[in-house]
Formats: structure tokens, sequence, C-alpha cells
């Protein structure tokens, strides 16, 4: 019985992807050799727009919580201060780090490299529970001493720009395709046969 390969059977998923492909590769080439009118109305049709506007004017919307949180700054600050000290104690005392090294070794990583990422991360855990501490604190007792901090921190950054660029229609491939569709489809063909005669032989 052959045992179960993971790998091998990922392999042949691509290759049975890649065939199909290359048969349709031959019907589109075929098109755009003998019939180029009807690629380009079945290009018109498919070539359907659709824009990314609409989700980042959704994602781009202000969420303001300020309020919330300086009417219940209390419980926060408690909140806040007793997972910090939490922090502060396990990453500063309790942490194993050679236990956390044995238990990962098994994934085969380097264990020079293990070490530095887990020093890392012990280390950043401490600077981000030593700040959550002071700013629990205030939070608890003056709120309004992080004024100031949430002013600088609440920078607005539109994702819009971002965004404008990918909503962009480009078309020109399309319009040299069917330019010079012929010549593109005999390319198409050539290249797509091959793919196929590759990928059945290496499935058969």
């Amino acid at each position: 019985m052959q045992a179960f390969n993971p790998d091998y059977l990922l392999w042949r998923a691509l290759a049975f992807f890649l065939l199909v492909g290359a048969l349709a590769g031959v019907a589109v080439s075929l098109l755009l050799i003998f019939n180029p009118r009807l690629m380009e109305r079945i290009n018109r049709v498919a070539n359907r727009r659709v824009s990314t506007r609409p989700l980042s004017e959704w994602t781009d919307r202000r969420i303001s919580i300020e309020r919330w949180f300086y009417r219940h700054h209390r419980p926060l600050g408690l909140f806040m201060v007793v997972g910090a000290g939490y922090m502060l104690v396990y990453f500063g005392w309790r942490f194993d780090r050679a236990a956390a090294l044995k238990n990962l070794s098994i994934y085969g990583l380097n264990h020079l490299l293990l070490d530095m990422l887990l020093q890392a991360m012990a280390l950043i855990a401490l600077a981000g529970a030593a700040g959550a501490l002071v700013i629990g604190v205030f939070m608890g007792l003056r709120p309004s001493r992080l004024k100031g901090v949430e002013r600088l921190s609440n920078q607005w950054l539109s994702s819009r720009r971002a965004t404008q660029e990918i909503d962009l229609e480009r078309g020109q491939f399309d319009l040299f395709a069917l330019r010079h569709a012929q010549r593109v489809g005999w390319l198409l063909l050539v290249g797509s046969i091959y793919l196929f005669f590759v990928m059945f032989r290496w499935l058969v």
C-alpha cells in the first residue's frame, strides 16, 4: 500500500490545472486565429469591471470609541494594569526559555535563530507591558493626561489613495492582442500545445 504523500497530490493537482489551462489556451488561440471578431465579443462580455471603491469606502469610515473609553476609564485602567502586571511577571521571571526551545526544536528550526527570536519576543513583550502599565495607571487615575498622546496617535490615514491605483482600468494588452490577433493566436497555440503534452506526459 502506497503511503499518503500530500506533496505528490499537490503537484498532480497543479499539473492537472495546467493541463486544463493548456486546453483552454488552445481554444482561445483558435478563436484568435480563425474568428477574432467572436473573440472580441467574448472579451467584452468577460471583461466586466468590478470597482473596489465601494469596499474601500466601507473600510475607510471613522469609528470613534474614545468617548466610551473615557466613560469607563477606571475599570479599563484597572484591567490594563492587571494585564500588564501579569505580562511583566511572566516574561520577567516565569518564562522558561529553555523549555520553550526544547518544545519548538521538534519543528527542525535553527537552535540559535530560535533562541534569538524567543529573546526578542520576551523583550518586546516586556516593553509593551511596561508601556501598557503606564497607560493603564493614567487611564484609571488621570485620563485627561492622555489627550496629547491620543491626538498624536489618531492621525487619519485614508486608504482610498492606495486603492485608487489598483482601481484603474487597463486594457492595453487586450487591445494589442486583438490588433495582432493571428500572431498572438499562433504563439498561444504553440505554447499551449507544448504545455499540454508536457503535463499529459507527467501525469501519465
